[in-house]
């Protein structure tokens, strides 16, 4: 999967509480006919907006079919049929069909009308009409705009986005009024059973945050989607004029030497591009290229570069044509032929060395990330001596034709100070401020040696010294004290305390460690209060849970302000400033680009009874609703809790009686009465579990201690590996603090699963109805760079009940090439043939189509995905003697395009985020590959990051639109809450099973081989058949 977002926690068996939905889901609305299909004409917006309902009156907004009265000032969306007559003052969204017949007082038609209707005279139209209508003076036609009242309508351009598409008014589409009154035209959405409207800002127009436009022309080959409700957003891309680009660079190799200290590269070749190369533009990526786009010499010469401390730093550089020196710039305009894993490269890399060059003299780099120093008095504190720094990502990107996209970064730093001052203040968190005679305890030194470890420190010698400042790399402390530890000089034993003071220097802080500098073989020891810590240090480590926690809280903002963020940067540095960017004939925009979008429909969701609820804002309630499926015996459950806990047993006995009453209103079957223990210790727990197990309990809660008592990992490891035994986890803190029917019904909602339940399934729709398929999704979960003593945790799961909601999964550990990590599966071909035995086994035959959602694959692995995977499902499959349809979807989180809506944020829209179900596959997806973009939930916190899916492989030639709409569906299939998640249930679920594997091998010794020490780890096989889907 690649490395996973250092800023998302990790999904456990927490069970968090859902947010506060609004009192319009509460209320079921009782199921209705369908309505007659849409005509012919409406067939690329979706005939799944059609309204249901048949001599029902709906509440304002809502929609009505058949002989239907419609009250005054009533708004109507959707679409309607038959002979209806709507009164003074009613507003008609979407289209109507038959003789009707409109009053003269009617304010504005959106959408599209057929019949033979006639228009009284100063009404306005916008989208388009058909039939024998006809049209009166001064009705005026628009598409793609937005007009507020009392103002001329024209032009497709929306303030502060430049628009992409045809110029001027359009025609067709939809059309959007800003002011009260104004229209909601097209397919509106509605959080109700049988009804798809949704209601935005008073007058606004909700979906995908933006104006209504037709959807452009195609560009390439393939087939783009049609279904949904059509719209706009800005997107985070820069047009890039390279009108004035030469058709070709040249690439040239630069040798250092000495090769350290490499920060200094940069102005080393600054001096001599001007002393050596007749100061003509080059520009250099800090390594050991760089590019012109006129012909340079093969030369070498010395210079001297002067560090901040003033030392001065000679080098001897030598530049040299490459073998292959010609770049072929004329190759990004006529890439479009090409496919994805085949962009032209070189000329990319080129240009995003040209593109840094104005950033990489006046920020901290840091990936593709340009970092800003904090101002003064603007430093944002994340706590244990880190703060947070903004900084600006910029890509060249290829859609229709090539952008730079851009957005803002941030990433923790240790803070500039003395070593003391980090001792004193977050090390000891300000407990004592006078070090002079303060001795550091066990967990003190353990504190600091996990900070400064791997820091760059700068020792500022004595002035009795006279020598300049230098910059080493800790260590760690010390093994004693800075008047006990003693080191050899000229053959003889000395304190470092005796060190300085024979030179004139009486330590201050003799009864503190020392810093371990340097080469670790030597022993170069510090006093602690003679060095600081360096600025600007990007540390390629993990970041605890108290910095994760307050870097959230700091980077979670609205699409507006990051929108203000990334302008002030590019403000600040100035790009088409830049001679070398100028050299090289580019030019980039200063505002976002907008694109078209479609806003597709939420699916309705089946719960027991044909019950249905419609997801609105990406969430539902269930209440009143019982679960589709469940297992039909009553189960045998126990309550474990740590003594350490102490908690008191009469809320052992309150959160018996919730999970009771909850159990019984979804209709989980439990027992009337828990059997609640105690245990003392992870020896004591064992005893319990055999226990249990022997006496055929069926599920066992157990509460994690916050202290002094088994972790979660421990708990799995003995319940899943060991013992064979259901587990569900709950926090101390829950137990003891949030324990209400909130929270149980969201942990009911995995225990469900985990009993071979079904929460609840997609109702059945022709269009997305693939017979006899199986989901499967894939991700690989890799240890941080600072735990490369970990394997690489292979996590697969895959459906086996009809409706995607039932899941198995297995697990592998496997390390790539010299103990790195790999992102291929090794033994895909042994896992598929596992899942595919499972859906035999509940199905009694073998799937038609193979659904395959992989995670967290990067553009150019597409190929070894290809290679490699897809060969080990079909060897698989082959083995079996069956040829199943595949279709391959790579699902790709780690990339930087966000949508910035260009409607006014909504009250209940905090962050203005676009709405769940968002599309975008035009302009900013590669020509000639199946692509697309899909915001499918709804941001609990900050700007919503779409999701990015390529399809590699559709051996059954499934429609874009079927396969955007099967996606979005899969996103409201995750068992674990009643939200739309950010992408498929597959993938989401092949993510917690490479967690689950991480936990198995959680604080154990690997010594062997990882095929060997999966063997050591193997998951009890009763319990994986009796309850596959555990992991959940």
């Amino acid at each position: 999967m690649g490395k996973k977002n250092k800023y998302k926690n990790d999904a456990k068996e927490e069970a968090a509480p859902a947010p506060q939905q609004q009192p319009q889901q509460q209320q079921q609305q009782q199921q209705a006919p369908r309505a007659a299909p849409a005509p012919s004409q409406a067939a690329s917006t979706s005939a799944a907006g059609q309204q249901q309902g048949s001599g029902q009156q709906r509440a304002q907004g809502g929609q009505q079919q058949g002989g239907q009265q419609r009250p005054q000032q009533q708004q109507q969306g959707g679409w309607q049929q038959g002979g209806q007559q709507s009164t003074q003052g009613g507003q008609q969204g979407g289209w109507q069909q038959g003789g009707q017949q409109r009053p003269q007082q009617q304010k504005q038609q959106g959408g599209w009308q057929q019949g033979g209707q006639q228009r009284p005279q100063g009404q306005q139209q916008g989208g388009w009409h058909q039939g024998g209508q006809q049209r009166p003076q001064g009705a005026q036609q628009g598409g793609g705009q937005q007009r507020p009242q009392g103002t001329q309508q024209g032009g497709g351009q929306q303030a502060g986005y430049p628009q992409r598409g045809p110029q001027g008014g359009q025609q067709g589409g939809y059309q959007q009024r800003g002011q009260q009154g104004g229209q909601q035209g097209g397919y509106q959405q509605r959080g109700q059973q049988g009804g798809f409207q949704q209601r935005g800002p008073q007058g606004g127009q909700q979906g995908s945050g933006g104006v209504a436009i037709p959807l452009p022309p195609q560009t390439g080959s393939i087939k783009r989607g049609t279904l949904g409700k059509p719209g706009s957003c800005g997107v985070n891309y820069l047009d890039v004029d390279m009108s004035k680009m030469p058709a070709i660079a040249y690439h040239y190799d630069v040798t250092l030497n000495p090769e350290r200290p490499k920060k200094f590269y940069r102005n080393a070749f600054e001096v001599f591009r001007v002393q050596h190369l007749n100061n003509k533009i080059a520009a250099f990526d800090g390594r050991k290229s760089c590019y012109s786009v006129e012909k340079l010499p093969n030369v070498s010469g010395e210079v001297e570069a002067i560090d901040r401390h003033g030392r001065t730093v000679h080098y001897t550089i030598t530049v040299k044509e490459t073998d292959n020196s010609t770049v072929e710039l004329s190759s990004l305009h006529n890439y479009m032929k090409d496919k994805i894993y085949d962009k032209p490269m070189r000329a990319l890399q080129c240009l995003e060395v040209v593109l840094a060059a104005p950033c990489n003299m006046r920020s901290i780099r840091a990936g593709r990330s340009f970092f800003k120093t904090s101002e003064n008095g603007a430093r944002v504190n994340l706590g244990d001596g880190y703060e947070a720094l903004v900084g600006l990502y910029q890509s060249f990107v290829l859609g229709d034709k090539p952008f730079v996209n851009v957005d803002v970064s941030h990433k923790s730093f240790p803070i500039s100070m003395p070593v003391t001052e980090y001792i004193s203040t977050y090390a000891l968190n300000g407990r004592q401020s006078d070090l002079r005679n303060y001795t550091l305890s066990h967990w003190d030194l353990t504190s600091i040696n996990s900070f400064i470890r791997g820091i760059n420190i700068i020792y500022e010698p004595p002035k009795s010294f006279g020598t300049a400042p230098r910059v080493y790399k800790v260590n760690g402390l010390s093994p004693q004290i800075a008047s006990q530890q003693k080191f050899e000089l000229d053959g003889k034993a000395m304190t470092i305390e005796a060190y300085f003071s024979s030179r004139n220097y009486k330590l201050q802080y003799p009864k503190m460690q020392c810093l371990h500098v340097g080469p670790p073989a030597k022993n170069i020891y510090l006093p602690i209060e003679l060095c600081r810590i360096e600025e600007g240090q990007a540390l390629n480590r993990k970041d605890g849970a108290n910095q994760v926690s307050a870097m959230i809280k700091f980077a979670a903002t609205s699409t507006t302000e990051r929108k203000n963020k990334i302008m002030n940067l590019l403000k600040y540095f100035n790009h088409n400033a830049d001679p070398t960017v100028s050299r090289f004939g580019i030019h980039i925009a200063g505002d976002f680009i907008t694109v078209s979008t479609r806003c597709l429909l939420a699916p309705q969701l089946e719960y027991n009874n044909s019950n249905f609820k419609g997801p609105m804002n990406g969430s539902w309630y269930m209440d009143r609703c019982q679960f589709l499926k469940v297992n039909q015996k009553s189960h045998k459950w126990a309550i474990l809790n740590c003594e350490s806990s102490r908690i008191p047993y009469a809320k052992l006995g309150e959160m018996e009686r919730l999970v009771l009453n909850q159990a019984r209103n979804v209709n989980v079957l439990l027992e009337p009465k828990a059997d609640i223990r105690n245990f003392r210790d992870e020896r004591n727990l064992d005893d319990h579990f055999k226990e249990l197990k022997q006496k055929q309990y069926d599920l066992l809660f157990v509460i994690i201690p916050s202290r002094n008592g088994p972790t979660y990992d421990v708990i799995k490891q003995k319940a899943e590996l060991q013992h064979g035994i259901l587990t569900q986890c709950i926090k101390q803190n829950n137990v003891e603090r949030r324990l209400n029917s909130q929270l149980v019904d969201n942990v009911l909602l995995k225990v469900n699963s985990k009993l071979n339940g079904i929460n609840h399934k997609i109702k059945d729709d022709p269009r997305t109805k693939l017979p006899n398929v199986m989901f499967l999704g894939a991700d690989v979960a890799h240890p941080s760079p600072d735990q490369r003593d970990i394997p690489s945790v292979v996590g697969v799961a895959a459906s086996h009940d009809p409706f995607g909601a039932s899941y198995n999964m297995q697990y592998r550990l496997q390390c790539g090439g010299g103990g790195g990590a790999r992102e291929e599966i090794e033994d895909m071909d042994g896992i598929v043939a596992e899942h595919l035995r499972v859906y035999h086994q509940y199905h009694k035959r073998y799937p038609d189509h193979i659904i395959y959602y992989r995670d967290g694959v990067s553009d150019g692995q597409f190929m070894k995905i290809k290679n490699l995977e897809l060969k080990g499902i079909y060897v698989a499959c082959a083995k079996l003697g069956i040829k199943p349809k595949l279709c391959c979807v790579i699902v790709v989180k780690r990339h930087h395009t966000r949508f910035f809506p260009t409607a006014p944020p909504h009250p209940r829209n905090k962050f203005n985020n676009v709405d769940p179900g968002t599309v975008v596959d035009r302009t900013i997806v590669h020509p000639n590959e199946m692509q697309f973009f899909m915001v499918s939930h709804q941001s609990i916190q900050g700007t919503a990051k779409p999701t990015r899916y390529n399809v590699i492989e559709n051996t059954g030639n499934l429609d874009i639109d079927l396969l955007q709409q099967l996606t979005y569906n899969l996103c409201h299939m995750f068992p674990r809450c009643n939200r739309s998640v950010s992408y498929p249930a597959p993938a989401y679920l092949a993510h917690l099973a490479a967690a689950r594997g991480r936990v198995y091998i959680s604080g154990k010794k690997l010594v062997r081989s990882p095929k060997e020490e999966y063997q050591r780890h193997l998951i009890n096989p009763d319990f994986m058949k009796m309850n596959p889907m555990y992991f959940v």
